[in-house]
């Protein structure tokens, strides 16, 4: 595509809002247009923005403006329904995560973008850190050897959202759709993302009479479990709004009480393992702690995965996070939920079989 790239923003939720401003500063961009029901959302996120028009609706937006591609920052439960209409009508698009919410209504968006020759790209900016980028090419480069084991988990000892979907279950809030799609992501993309065959896992909502008594709470507020992969990989996953845990932290001077938050992924492999920033080689008599050097960034990853939406475009290549690998991941969180429901392990199926 040699013209300039007409692309429309619906909702600005999410990371959504800050790729709006990186769009509108792209060379061979054009941001023709925004939809959001909020007219002080739409100011914010359009500060200093000139020439994009506006709409309250974006069925207005398809109806009044010629565009190519669109970036969709709504709650979670409409993510799939939306995107489904912007493929229908040959747009390429980006997501917020979590793109769907299940695998089941996912897949029909990415079998329709592939089949028309779209990019159908999700949102998770974190593939973009150096961090995890040198974690995978360690993984890719043999590095690690081969990778049976790994871990990730995202605590937060107390949290509430003022955003009340996320704790209704009904409208694909949870902790595990909201916190849990980053964390296994973090790990299962350094592992060069392997198609996962089967996972065991409980859910649990334990904390509804701490939540404010008008807040619906249905949703899950810790999740935990195994993830089993084709490779024969195992995958340890903990997440948790809530969570009686001092995540290793100690109480402030004065006080006994510990409000904390921790992330942690750590990858395990024939030669060595990868945990916090650094390289565990293995020897006879124990590991060898190498720093890791990871390249410096030329851009903050919110923008490095807007380029790579426009990279793809352009070029009419696979994104660094295609809809295939969207439909695995929900495929994961699925099974997660399945199995807390049935108390026992179940098998992921591939989407063509």
């Amino acid at each position: 595509m040699k013209d300039p790239i007409k692309v429309g923003i619906i909702g600005v939720g999410g990371t959504i809002g800050s790729t709006t401003a990186v769009l509108a500063a792209e060379p061979n961009v054009q941001l023709v247009a925004l939809a959001d029901p909020d007219p002080a959302r739409r100011k914010r996120v359009l500060d200093g923005i000139k020439g994009v028009r506006v709409f309250d609706d974006y069925r207005q937006m398809f109806d009044a403006c010629d565009l190519d591609a669109v970036c969709i920052g709504l709650p979670t439960w409409m993510h799939a329904p939306v995107s489904q209409e912007a493929v229908e009508l040959g747009l390429h698009v980006l997501c917020e995560k979590p793109p769907s919410n299940d695998a089941a209504e996912l897949i029909p968006v990415t079998q329709l973008a592939a089949d028309k020759g779209l990019i159908y790209m999700f949102v998770r900016q974190s593939r973009f850190t150096s961090q995890l980028m040198e974690g995978r090419r360690l993984v890719k480069a043999r590095e690690l050897g081969d990778v049976y084991y790994a871990e990730t988990r995202w605590i937060r000892t107390r949290w509430c959202s003022a955003r009340g979907w996320r704790h209704d279950k009904a409208k694909g809030g949870g902790v595990l759709l909201d916190l849990g799609i980053h964390a296994i992501d973090n790990v299962w993309f350094m592992m060069d993302c392997p198609r996962p065959t089967e996972v065991m896992a409980g859910l649990y909502c334990t904390f509804v009479h701490l939540a404010p008594p008008e807040q619906t709470y249905t949703a899950d507020d810790a999740a935990c479990g195994f993830v089993r992969f084709e490779n024969g990989c195992t995958l340890h996953f903990a997440v948790a709004f809530s969570l009686n845990t001092t995540n290793r932290h100690t109480p402030a001077a004065g006080s006994d009480l510990v409000k904390s938050e921790i992330q942690e992924f750590h990858l395990y492999g024939t030669k060595a393992g990868l945990e916090s920033g650094k390289l565990l080689v293995g020897t006879p008599d124990g590991v060898k702690v190498k720093p890791i050097k990871s390249p410096p960034q030329k851009a903050n990853e919110v923008t490095l995965q807007a380029r790579e939406f426009i990279r793809a475009i352009r070029e009419e290549d696979e994104p660094l996070n295609p809809g295939s690998q969207a439909v695995m991941l929900m495929q994961m969180l699925d099974a997660a939920m399945k199995s807390s429901e049935i108390g026992s392990a179940v098998a992921i199926q591939p989407v063509d079989s």
